[in-house]
């Protein structure tokens, strides 16, 4: 029997990852198919019948839950072995524990990405899927995220950020970081040192960060203050920001220009 894997998330960057590693990491695979939101995952599992699906939690439409809800309750997870994609942080991810769930987290670590693979093959050899309580798992979750949205408030300015490159994890100081940059539903942290993803968004860091310190100058752009070497403006007449370290400058929106306009 052909061996199909679905991958659904609502990402494409990150979607498109994935399949590759997938592509190198599994060769076995007959065919890895894609999709974007809940909706069409569950419309493909039925169509498909994949036996293996990869499911990111958060998803337009239906979330990722929910349609293993719905493959439980139509006997459809009974021959496939599922795979929870999530940015939730490692305080949540209890939860999947306890529900003896795979999990990969966001964005994928190769190596980690090994590990699943290999237990994967091994169920699929014994044909023995996985089953969990979703409904109690989604409470769970829940309940994590409102008492981390009420620590957050309760908090002062964020002060230190943690970042993880493979199993390393860094924890760096507001002042280490220049530049926040939206990418998607993640952030990159530019340092004199190098570039950091994380999975938090630059709404809600700008939420945490002291805005005496930070200050946004573009939809997708947060600037440490004190780091700015100069502002100029393009050929076009557009401000752009030039800072300490940073060969690339960094575009002013018209709706932020007023921080820059002399007194």
């Amino acid at each position: 029997m052909p061996l199909t894997c679905l991958l659904a998330d609502d990402e494409p960057i990150l979607r498109f990852h994935l399949q590759r590693l997938l592509e190198e990491l599994w060769p076995e695979l007959d065919a890895i198919i894609t999709a974007a939101n809940g909706d069409e995952a569950w419309t493909l599992i039925q169509e498909v019948r994949p036996q293996v699906v990869f499911l990111d939690i958060k998803m337009p439409g239906l979330n990722g839950l929910e349609v293993a809800q719905k493959m439980q309750e139509t006997e459809l997870s009974r021959n496939c072995q599922l795979v929870f994609l999530t940015a939730y942080d490692q305080h949540a991810l209890e939860a999947f524990e306890r529900e003896a769930l795979d999990y990969l987290l966001k964005p994928v670590d190769e190596k980690r990405l090994g590990k699943t693979l290999e237990r994967l093959r091994q169920q699929l050899q014994q044909q023995q899927p996985r089953f969990a309580d979703l409904q109690q798992l989604q409470q769970l979750l829940a309940g994590q995220e409102a008492s981390a949205r009420a620590s957050h408030s309760s908090e002062q300015h964020l002060k230190w950020l943690k970042v993880q490159k493979g199993e390393v994890l860094q924890v760096l100081d507001e002042e280490q970081i220049l530049v926040f940059q939206a990418e998607d539903k993640y952030t990159t942290l530019i340092t004199p040192e190098g570039d950091h993803l994380i999975r938090t968004s630059l709404k809600q860091l700008e939420q945490e960060l002291n805005p005496e310190l930070f200050w946004r100058i573009h939809r997708r752009t947060l600037v440490q203050v004190s780091q700015i070497d100069r502002v100029t403006r393009s050929f076009t007449g557009q401000l752009e920001v030039k800072m300490h370290g940073i060969k690339q400058p960094f575009t002013v929106s018209r709706r932020f220009a007023e921080r820059f306009k002399q007194n």
